[in-house]
């Protein structure tokens, strides 16, 4: 646990260093376009142009539906099996390395709860910093925290009863600080949490977490 008037600044701490150029992209920054398209447009408009062979229009069109064929198999092997690695590719840069470096270090999601599940992300400094997936409509049981904890909204949202937070947008809470978090319906919501203290929850949770000391 770490008192608020201990936490250290942005400039200081991997995890909220994080958070802040997440966050910046989040608001409105915006990639260049790819510097390869405008190559390839330069060259094409170098090329002299050919004339066909009088069955390649018939050629063309066989091998566009057998591409297709392949691309539509490809397309649900990916909603089978690559949904998360989709769901990670479309995180904004530099969330998206980060979670790849924990994966390459051998960290896995964990099971948090119904519709629940966090990535510890190995960025370093005091406290944790945790990316959660969090399903719609699922959320987190009703708790107080043991120290200051910053969340980023990084897709979808949700509601803690106190307010609703969306995309770039940080939740605080602090020690005293009651809410239970609640994701939007309408999609997946990612958010990414930096922690100087254990979650304290209430009710059934909060008992068994007593007892176990966790």
């Amino acid at each position: 646990m770490m008192p608020a008037t201990d936490m250290p600044d942005i400039a200081s701490h991997p995890g909220l260093r994080l958070m802040d150029s997440t966050a910046a992209l989040l608001r409105g920054d915006r990639r260049p376009p790819e510097p390869t398209d405008a190559v390839g447009g330069a060259f094409l408009d170098l090329e002299t142009p050919m004339a066909l062979a009088p069955d390649a229009a018939g050629r063309a069109l066989e091998r566009i539906a057998g591409l297709e064929a392949v691309d539509s198999r490809a397309r649900q092997a990916a909603r089978g099996a690559g949904r998360q690695l989709g769901e990670v590719l479309a995180l904004p840069d530099p969330l998206r390395e980060a979670v790849f470096e924990a994966l390459a270090a051998g960290r896995r999601w964990r099971f948090l709860g119904l519709g629940i599940r966090g990535l510890r992300l190995p960025v370093g400094g005091v406290g944790e910093t945790q990316l959660f997936r969090i399903d719609p409509g699922a959320g987190v049981a009703r708790h107080d925290h043991g120290g200051d904890e910053f969340t980023l909204v990084v897709s979808g949202g949700f509601h803690d009863g106190h307010g609703h937070f969306g995309p770039g947008e940080v939740n605080i809470g602090r020690p005293g600080f009651t809410h239970e978090p609640v994701a939007d319906r309408d999609g997946v919501c990612f958010a990414l949490a930096v922690s100087f203290g254990d979650a304290r929850f209430e009710g059934p949770i909060g008992l068994l977490q007593r007892l176990t000391g966790h």
